[in-house]
Order: structure tokens, then C-alpha cells, then sequence
């Protein structure tokens, strides 16, 4: 039997502390990014409501971010608050990952 070397992932709640610091600071990408990995681990939690409300910031933040060359929206890290990033994080990605958080309810 082989052991993976699973690293467990970080508490929601410091994940939210990140995104925060992450908005604090106007690092709109990283703030994106974070606000992706919100949007995904409640929704895996059931809180709907609160992911529905993380995924909108993921996309506004994804919107004002450059997209005009495929350096503006390569992923520079794998994974945020243990969940694996998309290659390419823009506006049409977000919006095709999390288009069921972002239906209308």
C-alpha cells in the first residue's frame, strides 16, 4: 500500500481570515482566489447561502482583474485554503465553476 501525503485542509474559518487579510491589503487576485476557495468549501458544508454570497465576490473581484494576455490569468499557485485552483483564473472561468451559486436563487 502506498501513503499519499494528504495535507489537511485549513479550517473555513482561517480561510476566511486569509480572504480578509487578502481584501485588507488590495490584493484583488489573491482576495479572488481565496473568495473561489470560500465559495467551493461552503458550498461542500451546505452553506449555501453564505457561498452563494462568496461566490458573487470571487466574480466581481475576477471582473476587475487584467485578462488581456494569458500571463494576466494563469494561475500562479495550485492550490488556496485546500482547494485546487483552476490553470487559467479569470471572469469566464469563475463563472463557469461556480454558475450554480451564481443563479439567481
Amino acid at each position: 500500500m502506498v501513503e499519499e501525503d494528504v495535507t489537511p485542509r485549513p479550517p473555513i474559518s482561517e480561510v476566511r481570515k486569509q480572504y480578509e487579510d487578502e481584501r485588507f491589503f488590495q490584493d484583488d487576485r489573491a482576495a479572488a482566489q481565496y473568495a473561489y476557495a470560500l465559495a467551493l468549501r461552503l458550498r461542500e458544508t451546505g452553506q449555501i447561502e453564505e457561498a452563494r454570497r462568496y461566490a458573487r465576490e470571487c466574480l466581481q473581484l475576477a471582473e476587475s482583474l487584467p485578462a488581456n494576455s494569458l500571463d494576466d490569468v494563469v494561475s500562479d499557485r495550485q492550490s488556496v485554503g485546500g482547494v485546487p485552483l483552476p490553470d487559467h483564473f479569470h471572469d469566464g472561468v469563475v463563472r463557469a465553476r461556480l454558475a450554480d451559486l451564481l443563479a439567481a436563487a
